[in-house]
């Protein structure tokens, strides 16, 4: 009997803890535009502006969603989990294709996570996101340059989804400064010499196409699509996530 009571008491004593550990996931609502949410305030307008109008491009054509969110402090959260519930919680990415990227800062711990949803963890692998974190964003937060860190991991990220869909997103239009930060683009000759080669591509494939196939080819591609072109998802009403789900994967870094 005595046994039974307390079996009975330590079954209480748990439910009586859940609550408590389950309030230490305070997960923020999402802001109207959803893709940024800067608690500290430590990103510029500019850099907001170009993470979001990216995002809203890049949703458009795939589905994809990464998401940026700084907050001041996590108390005492492993950011890991925070992360992995956040990205559920706000169903970051398309739910057919679950393709979402959260990269959570914490500034008062100095810590970064990056998760990556299910459809983008072979664009992404964890080694990959690790690289990202440790060559494109720590050398920037270590010298307090949080902006300058962030836009430079979020073109990298953006750089890899671009090839896993084989698309290219209008980045140089929406800010041309912050698209080259960290190198990206500053060769311009090489950039001249490349639209070149290009253009003189594009002439031979359609004189190509014209003489022996009648433009099929050129049909093919620019009037038929392709199966992420035109994404459009009823799950992203109201600036909010597609459904999509975390995969687990992604990666660490302190500063």
């Amino acid at each position: 009997m005595i046994k039974k009571y307390l079996s009975v008491l330590c079954i209480l004593i748990l439910a009586l803890n859940i609550p408590c550990y389950a309030a230490k996931f305070k997960i923020p609502i999402p802001t109207t535009d959803f893709y940024v949410y800067d608690e500290p305030n430590i990103l510029d307008k500019k850099a907001s502006e170009y993470i979001i109008k990216t995002n809203e491009e890049l949703y458009k054509k795939t589905g994809a969603q990464i998401v940026v969110v700084i907050v001041d402090y996590l108390e005492d959260v492993d950011i890991n989990q925070y992360a992995v519930k956040l990205f559920e919680e706000w169903g970051i990415g398309s739910r057919e294709y679950d393709n979402g990227v959260l990269m959570l800062v914490a500034i008062e711990q100095k810590q970064i996570w990056i998760e990556i949803g299910y459809g983008l963890e072979g664009a992404l692998p964890d080694g990959k996101v690790g690289n990202i974190i440790e060559n494109s964003i720590l050398p920037y937060f270590r010298e307090g340059k949080y902006s300058d860190g962030i836009i430079s991991g979020f073109n990298d990220i953006i750089d890899e989804v671009e090839e896993e869909y084989s698309i290219e997103l209008n980045r140089n239009a929406i800010n041309e400064d912050l698209y080259r930060i960290d190198g990206y683009g500053e060769d311009y000759l090489f950039d001249g010499i490349r639209g070149i080669l290009i253009a003189v591509a594009i002439v031979i494939f359609l004189i190509v196409d014209i003489k022996f196939f009648n433009g099929f080819l050129t049909y093919s591609i620019f009037f038929r699509g392709s199966r992420f072109s035109g994404y459009n998802s009823r799950g992203n009403r109201n600036n909010r996530g597609g459904g999509g789900r975390s995969g687990g994967g992604g990666a660490g870094g302190r500063w």
